[in-house]
């Protein structure tokens, strides 16, 4: 069966959801070249994607779900001061926002995906790598970022692993596919956890390898 078509059944599922109710498409708390740097069709390398997140939301509001297949992803992202918040239950402070990345085997992105994940704690921009593997939900902190300031990230296809590399500094995540490519949908800039945004936030992504 054509995993495109597969791929295609899901998505369609998934944007029906955020149109009736705000599903978490984390699945819990905290290509083709198609759908990149511009939030949309074939990415661009020279511009940064404004992903917004308004207050009361998680979705970003570019948010589409993109059909993507490829052996690595590399982007550059840009937090500024819209992205300093506080939640409500100073428990879900250290609830993992997600940043960018992308679903893996033909399956929705709580049963498999790697993506980075992001979140203000005391005073800075903390990244992670975040992982669903079979169900199995998994993180990892790689280090902070500045505010108002390039960083590059990557994700590294590998038969049994992603290697995560935050502006040179590398991390291995386990993976359950043995393939070496990943079939799957884009995944784009959602605040949450289990509160949405607090204010209005935007991120930027310009997406310099998809292949």
């Amino acid at each position: 069966m054509n995993y495109k078509i597969i791929l295609t059944a899901f998505v369609c599922v998934l944007l029906s959801c955020t149109k009736s109710e705000p599903v978490d498409p984390s699945g819990g708390s905290g290509s083709n070249n198609n759908g990149g740097g511009n939030g949309g069709g074939n990415h661009s390398t020279d511009t940064f994607a404004i992903f917004h997140i308004l207050k009361g939301q998680n979705y970003a509001v570019e948010n589409d779900y993109s059909i993507c297949s490829l052996k690595v992803l590399k982007f550059k992202a840009i937090f500024d001061s819209s992205c300093i918040y506080t939640n409500a239950d100073p428990e879900n402070q250290a609830d993992i926002n997600k940043l960018y990345g992308f679903s893996d085997s033909m399956t929705l992105h709580h049963v498999n995906s790697a993506r980075f994940g992001w979140n203000w704690m005391n005073g800075q921009i903390h990244i992670h790598a975040y992982c669903y593997v079979s169900t199995v939900r998994m993180y990892k902190e790689l280090g902070t970022v500045p505010l108002n300031k390039e960083s590059d990230y990557s994700i590294d296809i590998l038969p049994g692993k992603y290697i995560f590399t935050l502006n040179g500094k590398k991390d291995t995540m386990l993976r359950s596919s043995m393939d070496t490519i990943v079939a799957g949908y884009k995944l784009v800039p959602y605040f949450g956890g289990d509160e949405p945004a607090p204010h209005d936030m935007q991120i930027k992504v310009k997406v310099t390898e998809m292949r």
